[in-house]
């Protein structure tokens, strides 16, 4: 797949993303009608505070000069609480077959007991803890003030999106069972022009930190109406609480016809939450090692890292200090309105 192609590829993946946040069938629960189901599901602001997720993604390209699969997994227990920083316990698999390389791995991220450890072939390591403490004082600050310190509100409502918007021939297809929640069933296929709609929506209102997207990335949205030849959703809503429980898509390109590209690509994404707002058993890792060992052998450096193995950022003089509560606060403050990465740089110019 050229390089061209990957990156307008890859843009499909964002009205997959873009939903997550949020067996036998039987015939109970047929009678409601789809789309008012969607739109309970879409704006429900219950709020999902622990539970356990399993995300799956498979690509397949047929032709071109780098035909092949890729699949991948995420999931594990999740625990959250106002103003701090979440728990949680994932653990990950990637597996790519293709014509250029073969390649399969493992690994996981904890965060528990105020601590984060990475696992890497089956070897548990610590972060620094200045380091982690460092990034969830960011976290919390930044969550303060995107949401004016109240946790609430359905991301995709945010944002602006509405996903029943750009969903056609919606139909309820009854009540499936999933993970011994009684869910229904609403199957329904993508108006593309209405959802990059939305994709624009995502990409006007990402945070500035995270960089500025250019015109060029822009337009390359709208590609997506000739890209896309289909796209197929599932989605399972709690019968008895509206809660989305399970979305499933598949997705199916037209690349560009330029040298080199695939015949076809095909997208298969899985998402599903359990356990909703039942309370998490996570806890930190025994005997886990420094995480600089792992850096050491794959021959990277920690930013910042200072005597100890720590990551607190160098102060005028170059010897390590933290920043002050204040620099901190001037930083986010910064950052919130920071565009491109000169302008970032510049914000964290004031932790120094």
């Amino acid at each position: 797949m050229s390089r061209r192609a990957r990156r307008i590829a890859a843009l499909a993946l964002i009205a997959v993303a873009a939903l997550g946040l949020g067996a036998c069938g039987g015939d109970d629960g047929g009678d409601e009608d789809p789309r008012e189901l969607l739109e309970a599901t879409f704006t429900n602001e219950e709020q999902i505070s622990s539970g356990s997720f399993d995300l799956s993604l498979d690509v397949s390209a047929e032709g071109g000069d780098d035909a092949g699969s890729f699949s991948g997994s995420l999931g594990g227990p999740f625990q959250s609480a106002d103003g701090e920083f979440p728990q949680f316990d994932l653990d990950a698999e990637i597996e790519l077959d293709s014509d250029a390389q073969d390649f399969s791995g493992e690994a996981g991220v904890t965060s528990a007991d105020g601590r984060a450890f990475v696992n890497f072939q089956g070897t548990e390591y610590e972060v620094p803890q200045d380091a982690f403490e460092q990034f969830t004082s960011s976290y919390v600050q930044l969550q303060q003030q995107s949401d004016g310190g109240e946790q609430g509100g359905n991301v995709l409502s945010s944002l602006g999106i509405d996903p029943t918007n750009w969903l056609t021939d919606l139909e309820n297809e009854g009540n499936e069972d999933v993970d011994g929640t009684e869910t229904v069933k609403v199957t329904g296929t993508a108006d593309v022009p209405s959802l990059v709609e939305d994709l624009r929506a995502i990409a006007e209102n990402a945070p500035k930190a995270v960089g500025d997207v250019s015109p060029d990335e822009l337009q390359q949205l709208d590609q997506l109406t000739d890209l896309v030849e289909s796209a197929e959703f599932s989605f399972f809503t709690g019968a008895d609480d509206d809660l989305l429980r399970r979305i499933e898509a598949n997705v199916d390109l037209n690349p560009p016809d330029t040298e080199g590209s695939p015949d076809s690509v095909s997208f298969d994404f899985s998402l599903t939450f359990s356990e909703i707002n039942d309370p998490q058993e996570i806890s930190a890792p025994a005997d886990a090692q420094p995480l600089q060992g792992l850096l050491d052998t794959l021959g990277v450096e920690l930013p910042g890292a200072g005597a100890g193995g720590g990551a607190n950022l160098p102060s005028a003089g170059g010897s390590p200090q933290a920043p002050t509560d204040d620099a901190t606060s001037a930083y986010l403050d910064c950052l919130s309105t920071a565009e491109g990465d000169a302008a970032t740089q510049k914000c964290a110019e004031l932790l120094e």
